[in-house]
């Protein structure tokens, strides 16, 4: 009779597993089920209490792979060893992590449900650290679209919004226990978090600068787009449009999406010469992204070092210095390790390998400063602050996101990298090849968006705020950090302890 309880719990918690994946997926991919990550969590933190330490590691592998099942599965349309990568790799960090959850919650059994949002937080952040960093999977981003929640953002940044959505979780759990003041809780948290948004949206002044920026979405086909016939008519389109955005809108800045020139332009003569003869005849400044490389001799044999780039090219034709992007995506952009096991150059799966930038850049234009983020980069809170903290007044993102076609994927893209306008308090301009691209104020709003596969130009005005400092741009990014630490300090101290009683016994 035992022997069948057992079997009967087990699988009761590997439904959990599934359950709980399955609604924090499903959270993340915009189909308007951004609330369900407030109740994601709970049948997680069942089969955690309730599961061994073994089991723990089971259901965290199974959580993590749907997860990763249903938001990254467009993955595979791009390169497959990148969605073999990552789904063998994500679900084996959430097996990990939910292993070491259990830890805690053997040592810590009536503490643990406070201290589970600060090793979920200490892990959102560790996903942004090392090469296989893909912060994809942040609670936070679940509620995108939800305007006055988001706004929360601007003190400790996306994962802000993650910790309060946790917290819900919990009081709910803890309310299906049977203690009936914790709605009363949930009910305060909610009235204040929305309060906080409404107060923001309110008093947040935004002024209207005299720069206006253009967008050119050509929604160009992946499957087209690298083929070298029609790179000449694609250039010349973007001249067509880039002429429309500066007679009819009178913009001063025009956007194009990553790799819109599909050549090495820094050293093809006739094609540079073509963009720079476009900036000046328009008298507009441009943003481009394209493919480059450097050379550099290896016992006097020449070795090809390849970058994912882009650049502004000034209203009098002048290239300015590349920026190389610095966030590259695993086992998609480049083998994790391939620098300490260049072994791995052998293993040819389509995959780019592209050369991580090393140098920050932020450009001018009529004393205004940005950075060009490129596709990925727009999902890492800290590239963004970093920028912000060193000047910069607005944010552009460029990004292709044909590879994914008409999936969730370049929905979820486009939510991820919206938050980044909340937590810095700039304007964010958004170019993507196929969509979605828009603009974004300070408040978060878009003011102006493309749809997916759609040929379109937008363009608005640069907003500043006012009267505005974030305090995630100052100190609220020091909160995962402090989560992270802490967390590896739980993790020690639920491991050694163990071990310390074990051998005194």
């Amino acid at each position: 009779m035992k022997d069948r309880k057992l079997v009967t719990h087990r699988k009761n918690y590997f439904w959990l597993s599934i359950i709980s994946g399955v609604l924090f997926g499903l959270s993340l991919i915009d189909i308007g089920l951004g609330f369900l990550s407030f109740f994601a969590f709970i049948p997680f933190l069942a089969f955690v209490i309730k599961s061994n330490s073994k089991q723990c590691f089971l259901y965290g592998l199974i959580f993590g792979f749907v997860l990763s099942c249903i938001t990254l599965y467009s993955i595979i349309l791009v390169k497959v060893i990148a969605f073999i990568g990552l789904l063998i790799i994500m679900p084996l960090y959430f097996g990990i992590l939910t292993f070491f959850i259990k830890k805690i919650q053997l040592q810590f059994t009536k503490s643990f449900l406070y201290l589970f949002p600060i090793v979920w937080i200490g892990f959102e952040y560790f996903m942004t650290l090392g090469p296989l960093n893909f912060p994809w999977h942040n609670i936070g981003y679940s509620i995108a679209n939800y305007y006055y929640l988001i706004q929360f953002a601007d003190i400790f940044g996306v994962y802000g919004l993650s910790l309060l959505i946790l917290i819900i979780n919990i009081l709910i759990y803890i309310l299906f226990s049977g203690k009936f003041k914790a709605l009363f809780f949930i009910i305060i948290i909610l009235i204040l978090w929305f309060g906080y948004g409404i107060y923001k949206d309110k008093t947040i002044k935004l002024q209207k600068e005299d720069l206006k920026v253009g967008i050119i979405q050509l929604s160009i086909l992946q499957k087209d787009k690298w083929n070298p016939a029609i790179l000449d008519s694609t250039i010349e389109e973007y001249g067509k449009q880039l002429s429309v955005l500066t007679q009819n809108d009178s913009v001063d800045l025009v956007i194009l999406p990553e790799s819109a020139i599909t050549t090495y332009l820094l050293h093809e003569r006739e094609y540079k010469k073509r963009i720079s003869d476009m900036a000046k005849d328009n008298d507009v400044n441009i943003v481009v992204g394209f493919p480059d490389y450097e050379i550099k001799w290896v016992e006097k044999n020449p070795k090809y070092y390849f970058f994912n780039s882009a650049t502004m090219v000034d209203k009098d034709g002048n290239f300015l210095p590349k920026y190389d992007k610095i966030r590259l995506v695993p086992f998609g952009e480049r083998i994790p390790l391939l620098s300490k096991f260049p072994i791995l150059e052998k293993l040819q799966f389509g995959q780019a390998n592209f050369e991580y930038g090393k140098t920050p850049r932020l450009y001018t234009i009529d004393n205004f400063y940005f950075p060009i983020l490129i596709c990925f980069e727009g999902v890492f809170p800290e590239l963004s602050r970093q920028y912000i903290e060193k000047g910069a007044d607005f944010i552009v993102v460029i990004t292709n996101d044909g590879w994914f076609q008409k999936t969730a994927f370049p929905k979820e893209h486009a939510n991820n990298t919206k938050i980044r306008a909340i937590e810095n308090r700039v304007s964010l301009f958004r170019a993507a090849n196929t969509g979605i691209s828009y603009i974004v104020n300070p408040k978060g709003k878009i003011i102006k968006k493309t749809k997916i596969y759609e040929k379109s130009n937008i363009s608005d005005f640069l907003f500043t705020p006012k009267n505005n400092v974030s305090i995630f741009v100052k100190v609220g990014y020091i909160l995962p950090i402090i989560c992270f630490w802490l967390s590896i300090l739980l993790i020690i101290y639920a491991i050694f302890s163990k071990l310390l009683l074990v051998r005194k016994k």
